[in-house]
């Protein structure tokens, strides 16, 4: 695996002696304004505090001008008068976490919604140009919010080598000292505490929202967790593995064969939702045969040959041991592929599997992705990075205790992070948990038929997730966002969410191509047989086999 940086087990064991005292540490001044709820502080005046992790403000200043370029360049606008703090938490010699909160002066809701960050984050979500979720658009719907880069930058590709801190930090440390600070942060400007704090965030920020509801239950009130990248070893395991298949000797894809591949599957399953209309609506009851698409006779766009069909056939399994056979990870699912040309084109691991095997496990810039082991390398890699970054403890109590909801989202057509593990985790939890009613009661699933990584795709796919374009209206019917703030503030669990599909992908569009109810898992929607089929009104959500041994088969 190429000459190591640093020593492996000595640069985890660091990790682990350091993380808990780090994350205790708080400041006695700010326990003390914590209590004093009545006194408020000005922007200006937030700089004299501090919080937990040895955390700072370094810059207090009232926006009126309703513009602010970001340090990317980016100049946002229509932004109503806030408070931008600006601040530092420094939990170890080694940590440099940045990050800002934003204080609308007027017009705040008296709710706290942070934003989470995305891969390897190394930014702050400042705005996501017109779409959904980044502290702009939060700001404009009146809440405080914030982000973080996580203690990194994003222009330095090997800023985990050498730097367990920074590790920790983005692992899981710094996104609960940045939301200790942002809480604190608006109890002091507004002299009250926030009635409700909520999260909503997607891919890595999904794992950040289920490790923050694990590891700090006590951080948030309700989170929207989109695509979760929980399980993260074995994720970007699942890279490395399809990296491996396509760059065996004539096993490499094409772009131009995706279509084909997509087709083929539409052709078998598209219509078992009771309609045709280009997406599957659950593709883990399709029994598409890849070798159907053999090649008989000249290889040609419209057929696969041998080395290629082994390649997908991997790609749709996912990784596994070699040594005991047990699986690793899901692979990608059936009636995607449309979205799969960056997937076929990385013959290398690079990107996500490269970012995490050589940079933060292995810290080694030469690791070479065809050396690894998915038996000791796999076990090595949740031994170290894993069991501090994956999120993945099916026991949460804590937060079903304190009265945590939690809505998690996934789209059938990821292209990124491979969907069916979000059923499976979802099932582990509700067995861990007593069953798919107890956890219903606090935790629910929606899968998304046609969406890929977070936002887009064939499907209905804008319902208030972060990244995706403005849902038609903000209510608990068409909003991820405030069907989870009903949940939790009036107790009413959201039993449908109708997803929209745009005439297109554009963030100022807002006409309506078709609506589709998005279900609780495992319920799928299905075309009842009449009325408009663009419609979500003409869809029911009918149920199957549920996690946790109930028997739940019923329409909704």
């Amino acid at each position: 695996m190429g000459t190591m940086v640093i020593g492996r087990r000595g640069i985890f064991g660091l990790l682990r002696v350091g993380c808990a005292a780090a994350v205790l540490m708080g400041s006695a001044a700010a326990l003390a304004r914590d209590r004093d709820a009545g006194s408020r502080v000005s922007c200006s005046g937030l700089t004299s505090l501090t919080f937990e992790g040895n955390t700072g403000i370094t810059a207090a200043t009232v926006v009126t001008s309703g513009t602010l370029v970001t340090p990317a360049g980016q100049t946002l606008t229509n932004l109503p008068s806030f408070c931008r703090a600006q601040g530092v938490s420094r939990p170890s010699s080694d940590s440099n976490i940045y990050f800002e909160v934003w204080l609308p002066t007027d017009t705040w809701n008296g709710k706290f919604l942070s934003s989470g960050e995305g891969g390897y984050a190394g930014a702050l979500n400042y705005t996501r140009l017109g779409l959904d979720g980044g502290l702009d658009e939060l700001l404009r719907r009146g809440y405080a919010t914030t982000s973080t880069d996580t203690g990194h930058l994003a222009s330095d590709p090997w800023w985990a080598v050498g730097h367990p801190e920074r590790i920790v930090d983005y692992l899981y440390r710094a996104k609960h000292l940045v939301t200790v600070a942002a809480k604190g942060l608006v109890k002091a400007y507004y002299g009250r505490p926030a009635t409700h704090s909520y999260f909503n965030s997607c891919s890595n920020g999904g794992r950040q929202g289920l490790m923050e509801a694990q590891r700090f239950p006590e951080d948030y009130d309700g989170i929207v967790v989109g695509a979760p990248w929980n399980f993260q070893s074995h994720s970007n395991a699942g890279f490395v593995w399809n990296a491996q298949a396509l760059s065996a000797a004539g096993a490499a894809i094409q772009p131009t064969k995706l279509p084909a591949i997509t087709a083929a599957v539409l052709a078998q399953c598209d219509g078992f939702d009771g309609l045709g209309d280009g997406v599957i609506a659950d593709p883990q009851r399709c029994p598409f045969i890849p070798a159907t698409l053999a090649c008989n006779g000249p290889e040609t766009d419209s057929c696969l040959t041998p080395p290629q069909l082994v390649a997908l056939e991997k790609i749709y399994k996912g990784p596994s041991n070699p040594r005991t056979g047990e699986p690793i990870f899901p692979g990608f699912a059936l009636g995607s592929e449309n979205g799969w040309g960056g997937l076929v084109a990385n013959l290398t691991a690079s990107g996500l599997g490269n970012g995490y095997f050589a940079n933060i496990v292995f810290q080694d810039p030469a690791w070479d992705y065809r050396t690894f082991n998915f038996d000791s390398d796999m076990a090595y890699a949740d031994m170290t990075a894993g069991v501090l970054g994956n999120s993945t403890d099916p026991d949460m109590s804590a937060a079903k205790r304190r009265g945590v909801k939690i809505i998690q989202y996934h789209g059938w057509n990821d292209q990124t992070l491979q969907p069916a593990y979000s059923p499976q985790w979802y099932e582990t939890v509700a067995r861990t948990m007593g069953g798919l009613r107890e956890t219903q009661e606090f935790y629910r699933l929606f899968m998304v038929p046609g969406m890929t990584h977070c936002y887009f795709g064939p499907g209905a796919s804008s319902f208030g997730g972060v990244g995706q374009q403005l849902p038609p209206v903000r209510d608990a019917a068409h909003d991820v966002q405030t069907a989870l703030e009903r949940w939790v503030e009036k107790g009413v669990a959201p039993e449908r969410i109708i997803a929209t599909k745009y005439t297109d992908d554009k963030a100022a569009t807002r006409t309506v191509r078709l609506a589709r109810p998005l279900c609780v898992y495992p319920a799928v929607a299905q075309y009842s047989g009449s009325g408009d089929p663009n419609d979500a009104a003409s869809f029911v959500c009918r149920g199957g086999a549920p996690a946790g041994g109930d028997d739940d088969d019923h329409d909704r």
